[in-house]
């Protein structure tokens, strides 16, 4: 397994614990921007507790729950709360460490008592090990994690400062940008920001770590430049994914334009630290985690008075963006013979087996007998913005070619395992997808918007039902 692989593993398990979580999240934002801007005292109070205690608990319960069911999430709340006891810091990586390596232990003792409770002893059992355990660990959480976090977040957080007091946190769009077009985006965004933001609310009010990962600049500048100078179907769908982009938040969307011309990942990094400079320029920043990535969210998530200054950055950042791809784009072919042979080059220097030159090329599906297909899997990272966009657009092309019976939902990688008779995913996660799910077929795809693969598929959908 590649260490890029890896990486996205880890990041998505991180947003599976914090995406479901988002509208709480969300609802302390608009609680705590609200609050300032008015200057409620009686909202004001809500404030603390929120970040204190609702949030770094619904954390754990969700990386419980994703682990060992209802059970893991409850052992994972009763640990974490011994963390949050045990330091002043927010205890978001807190639940992050104790809620999964709780639910885990239960698990593992669970298989280890499997079969040998006798009959009738089954709800004691249950319910006395995730009370002995979670007190156990709860108790660890509060003499261990706790001091080790606040040890962990003071030299992170010392480190930020250092980039911030030196004029620095504008470089960090060097790793970010190109990472991001790797799906790395919820490692850096959830594991890394995201916790880090939380201790600049504290302090300040607002955190601008929360605006590096989500400015949606840079990649508006990619597809801006791909609408001016872009020729065949890359630029018929650029601007529809711009839309979706801007407005929607899916950053995903941009990242085939990219991949078929990996040199304009040079503009994307020009335009974050563009963004970031301009960010810290204004001293603004954000009072909440705004996912998806959408301006919208972007704005609403804004510290009273920055909404002028952000929008002024991010559009900067597009600006910057657009400019220097232009060129770029213009003496790109954008052919499909050229992405095709981008798609070859890519896969060799990445040493990986022909998962994404077979994206470009005939599609291996002669093997599937597609009169009995049904059930239509859409898989990305998180579950949520471009696998839920995709499975749309999927279910419409099915709908609309007269097929009623197949259905098409949307699900996290790592939910994998699931009742699917294909899935389908972008060309990037094939690797992890096939790892979950070998047995099933797997439809690797490019673009999300115009995916030549979807008709391809309606069609051999629609062939087989005629026979």
């Amino acid at each position: 397994m590649s260490l890029r692989v890896k990486a996205q593993r880890f990041g998505s398990k991180l947003s599976g614990m914090v995406i479901p979580n988002l509208g709480a999240f969300m609802a302390w934002g608009i609680i705590t921007a609200i609050a300032v801007a008015i200057d409620s005292a009686t909202l004001k109070e809500f404030i603390g507790p929120m970040l204190t205690y609702l949030l770094p608990i619904l954390i754990a319960f969700a990386a419980g729950k994703a682990v060992h069911d209802y059970r893991g999430g409850v052992i994972a709340t009763v640990a974490t709360m011994g963390a949050i006891l045990g330091a002043d810091v927010t205890m978001f990586i807190g639940a992050m460490i104790l809620g999964p390596l709780s639910a885990w232990i239960l698990k593992k003792f669970d298989q280890l008592i499997d079969g040998k409770i006798p009959t009738g002893f089954e709800l004691l059992v249950n319910n006395f090990s995730v009370g002995i355990f979670g007190a156990i660990l709860a108790w660890l959480g509060y003499i261990v994690i706790a001091p080790f976090v606040a040890i962990l977040t003071s030299v992170l957080s010392a480190g930020v400062d250092v980039l911030v007091n030196n004029n620095l946190l504008p470089l960090t769009a060097i790793f970010i940008e190109p990472a991001k077009i790797l799906f790395l985006n919820n490692a850096i965004g959830q594991g890394i920001l995201s916790p880090l933001g939380s201790m600049q609310i504290g302090e300040f009010g607002k955190s601008i770590l929360y605006l590096l990962e989500s400015n949606p600049g840079p990649g508006l500048g990619i597809l801006l430049a791909y609408m001016i100078a872009g020729k065949g179907n890359a630029k018929g769908s650029a601007m529809g994914s711009g839309i979706i982009h801007f407005f929607g938040g899916i950053h995903e969307i941009y990242f085939p334009f990219v991949l078929m011309n990996p040199i304009l990942v040079l503009p994307l990094i020009l335009g974050g630290v563009t963004g970031t400079f301009l960010f810290s320029l204004f001293d603004v920043g954000l009072v909440g985690v705004a996912s998806p990535g959408s301006i919208l969210a972007i704005l609403m998530m804004s510290a009273s008075g920055d909404y002028i200054q952000i929008l002024i950055s991010v559009l900067a950042s597009a600006a910057v963006t657009c400019l220097i791809a232009i060129p770029l784009v213009k003496r790109s072919k954008n052919s499909d013979t050229e992405l095709q042979e981008a798609a070859v080059k890519m896969e060799e220097l990445k040493g990986k087996e022909s998962s994404i030159s077979s994206v470009f090329t005939a599609s291996k599906i002669e093997s599937v007998d597609y009169s009995g297909i049904f059930k239509i899997a859409y898989a990305c990272d998180a579950g949520l913005g471009s696998s839920a966009m995709g499975a749309n657009i999927l279910q419409k092309k099915i709908r609309k070619s007269g097929i009623d019976d197949i259905s098409v939902f949307h699900i996290s990688i790592s939910n994998l395992p699931t009742e699917a008779d294909i899935i389908v995913t972008h060309q990037s996660l094939v690797d992890r997808v096939s790892e979950k799910q070998p047995s099933t077929h797997c439809i690797a795809i490019s673009d999300y918007l115009n995916a030549p693969e979807y008709s391809e598929l309606v069609n051999k959908l629609v062939e087989s039902r005629e026979k």
